[in-house]
């Protein structure tokens, strides 16, 4: 029976050296993909492809696609059992899940042109915090993350809330819901949304929602 796994599961499956199959197309896989994978097509599934790609039967295998509503992956890992794999692990929420957590790729895209690498560190506080407390703690962006314990992005308060009284709750004066992306969008990408959009800034979170950083259209001059 094929077993589903989440980007978690597959870490450790990576770490104790299962093998790795994309079943997207080539030209997405050389673009990008999860370290070590291989990559069939599903339309070329066959026992003699898999034969040539040198998949072992007896190891461990993660198959996986694009996002979770892609079907290649569920069909492929169906497949593998059917040709007699014994332990298949559908990553079901695929390659957008992998790189919206930062995580190492392999492809043509550098990771260094990621927003994930490009990202700033972003001061924080807590969504009770008072106003008073605030004041040294903006960058130079004049932004402060509203993150809970685990942090996961609540909003963003400016700086010109320190202009009110001491006592007010950051969660009467804060943006709930800043533009974000995630740590794989490209910042040749990033930067003509940002410009399309006209955005100052954009708050940089994992899928999961947690808080990585802060990019400003200042730090992607020359980036694209």
């Amino acid at each position: 029976m094929v077993r589903t796994a989440d980007t978690q599961d597959v870490q450790k499956l990576l770490e104790a050296g299962a093998q790795v199959l994309e079943v997207l197309p080539p030209s997405a896989y050389e673009r990008e993909h999860l370290p070590g994978a291989v990559n069939i097509p599903l339309p070329q599934l066959t026992s003699e492809e898999i034969e040539t790609a040198g998949l072992d039967a007896q190891r461990p295998t993660v198959v996986y696609c694009y996002d979770h509503e892609c079907d290649l992956s569920s069909r492929a890992a169906a497949l593998l059992e059917a040709f007699g794999f014994d332990e298949v692990y559908d990553y079901a929420t695929s390659k957008t899940a992998w790189l919206g957590e930062g995580l190492p790729a392999e492809g043509t895209v550098s990771s260094s042109s990621r927003a994930g690498a490009i990202a700033r560190a972003m001061p924080t506080c807590g969504l009770h915090d008072r106003v008073g407390t605030l004041h040294s703690r903006f960058g130079p962006d004049g932004l402060c993350a509203v993150v809970d314990a685990d942090d996961i992005l609540l909003g963003v308060v400016r700086q010109e809330v320190c202009s009110l009284d001491d006592g007010t709750p950051v969660h009467e004066v804060m943006q709930p819901g800043p533009p974000s992306v995630r740590p794989s969008i490209t910042a040749a990408e990033l930067a003509e949304n940002m410009q399309q959009d006209g955005r100052r800034f954009v708050v940089v979170s994992t899928s999961l929602g947690r808080l990585l950083g802060v990019i400003a259209m200042s730090d992607l001059h020359g980036q694209h």
